[in-house]
């Protein structure tokens, strides 16, 4: 009996390992009834994210008066090991780098602007940033506007200006 198990598990393995190579994609489509029963690993992604993106945001007091750029987020180079384990700023990476990826999708489709400000990830990028100014109140008191700009590197590429908001005004909230 325990062959007979141990057998089945080497089966799958290896048919696991072996659906990985492209190549055998062809006998992998005349059977796709059995192959959904063969897990498929996905230790990468299948375009890996080659740059860093950084949220930017700038204020604008009751005066007009335009201050300088502050970064909200940007990846860490170096992270501790623990990390591995327990990492409480991944969701938030995660979602920030989803949010951005649509953001510029969708502005790159649509040709008219008010959309793009419309759109989810423009308005929940806005919702956050303004949930900032709600948290610092002497933040508040002083500003009557805001405006984000999403930047983006790589070790090897210098930072390129990907999306730039429209200006807006802070709730009272």
């Amino acid at each position: 009996m325990f062959w007979t198990v141990a057998l089945i598990f080497s089966f799958i393995l290896l048919l696991s390992l072996l659906r990985e190579i492209k190549r055998l994609d062809f006998i992998w489509n005349r059977f796709p009834i059995f192959m959904q029963f063969v897990p498929t690993w996905s230790f990468f992604a299948p375009l890996p994210n080659m740059f860093d993106y950084h949220l930017l945001y700038r204020e604008i007091s009751n005066n007009g008066k335009v201050q300088e750029w502050k970064e909200v987020y940007s990846l860490e180079d170096q992270r501790p090991i623990y990390c591995l384990i327990w990492n409480p700023k991944k969701r938030f990476s995660k979602a920030f780098l989803d949010l951005a990826m649509d953001l510029i999708r969708f502005s790159e489709k649509v040709q008219d602007n008010k959309q793009v400000c419309t759109s989810l990830p423009y308005l929940q990028i806005l919702n956050y940033l303004d949930s900032l100014c709600r948290k610092q109140s002497n933040f508040c008191q002083k500003l009557s506007k805001i405006q984000f700009l999403i930047l983006t590197n790589s070790r090897i590429y210098d930072y390129d200006i990907l999306f730039l908001s429209e200006i807006h005004p802070l709730s009272n909230g």
